[in-house]
């Protein structure tokens, strides 16, 4: 067995590699610290910051701990089993979502399945031990609440922050999406917005904190896929406002106190509060997109064209993810069912 640092991220590119080949070691009998370096390392260069402070997290707080020098040979369908056991017996405070159980499990297979692929390793990858349950449905904020978010932001876009929420709002762009936007991405006379940045916070693989713990940092980065670089035509509810407000610099759209900028969880906050100022009962800033989406379907927008504006990479994530039917047009479509037995059934009763 190799002798290997516990710290997997600290040590060079190339130190497993190397060891690899001084100690001439069978590939598939390395331990899973020595592998997920090695996965680590070979994804760094086509990652985006915030995708490896993702998988940075999950292998330190909850795969390599448990693991700890387990050769990869040696996780079976069982010991997977066991691990999401032991996830899912943590602490009720801190307690993990199934759906997160099951990203870490498959972190695990993506290391498995890269070391045999690399390196040959001739393992057998266990299952998943835990598949995703079925989306919860979503439930929307009512068309009395969106009226009263919408004057209220409409009433209020001297403030940046309402005016960037109001874009949000007739655009559906991603909170992180609003937070890089700049000026310089509004073309008010073409009557579009590019969207070719986001912002995000993400852990700094570096710098700790006075109690140990890893310190986090704000990082601009182009969108989250190709297909999230795109051009949103701007509504024409959006115009006046924009012409009003607009900046003729590289300012961004919403500012912050300390940063040109608003971070996300920054505009979150101020979301937040500004639903208290309008009466309206929390739901989080996501929702306006779910809300663009299902309006955008209602009234007659092809789904094509809508996932363009969204920026999907096809039609069925628009479909399942962000079209929600209202209450509305349910009480509709069982209206319509009815309608429908009243002009096709007999005048007695087919049941007495």
């Amino acid at each position: 067995m190799m002798n290997m640092p516990n710290n997997i991220f600290k040590r060079k590119d190339n130190t497993a590699k190397e060891a690899m080949r001084k100690t001439g070691f069978t590939p598939g009998k390395c331990t899973l610290s020595d592998a997920s370096h090695l996965w680590m390392q070979s994804q760094k260069a086509y990652w985006k910051p915030g995708t490896y402070s993702v998988y940075s997290h999950l292998l330190t707080k909850y795969i390599l701990p448990y693991w700890d020098n387990t050769k990869i040979n040696k996780i079976t369908d069982e010991s997977m089993n066991n691990f999401a056991s032991y996830l899912s017996s943590q602490s009720q405070e801190h307690a993990l979502s199934r759906t997160y159980i099951s990203q870490i499990c498959a972190t695990v297979r993506r290391i498995l399945v890269y070391m045999n692929k690399k390196y040959h390793c001739k393992i057998t990858v266990p299952c998943n031990p835990v598949t995703k349950r079925q989306t919860r449905q979503v439930i929307l904020p009512d068309t009395a609440s969106l009226t009263l978010l919408e004057k209220y932001l409409s009433d209020h876009c001297e403030e940046d922050t309402c005016l960037g929420i109001l874009i949000a709002f007739h655009t559906g762009i991603r909170i992180g999406e609003l937070s890089a936007l700049t000026w310089n991405d509004i073309n008010i006379e073409e009557e579009i917005i590019y969207i070719r940045k986001n912002l995000l916070r993400v852990t700094d693989k570096e710098a700790l904190c006075t109690d140990g713990k890893k310190m986090t940092q704000i990082v601009q980065q182009c969108p989250k896929t190709s297909d999230s670089f795109r051009i949103v035509p701007i509504s024409s509810k959006l115009i006046p406002f924009l012409k009003l407000y607009q900046k003729h610099d590289e300012r961004y759209v919403v500012s912050g106190v300390k940063n040109p900028w608003a971070e996300p969880r920054t505009i979150q906050y101020r979301f937040k509060n500004i639903l208290k100022k309008c009466g309206v009962d929390y739901f989080n800033f996501h929702m306006l997109r779910h809300a663009f989406a299902t309006r955008c379907v209602a009234m007659g927008l092809d789904v094509k064209s809508l996932s363009e504006i969204l920026g999907h990479s096809n039609i069925q994530i628009t479909l399942n993810l962000y079209v929600h039917s209202t209450t509305q047009q349910k009480k509709q479509l069982m209206k319509q069912y009815d309608s429908f037995f009243q002009r096709t059934s007999p005048t007695s009763s087919t049941f007495s």
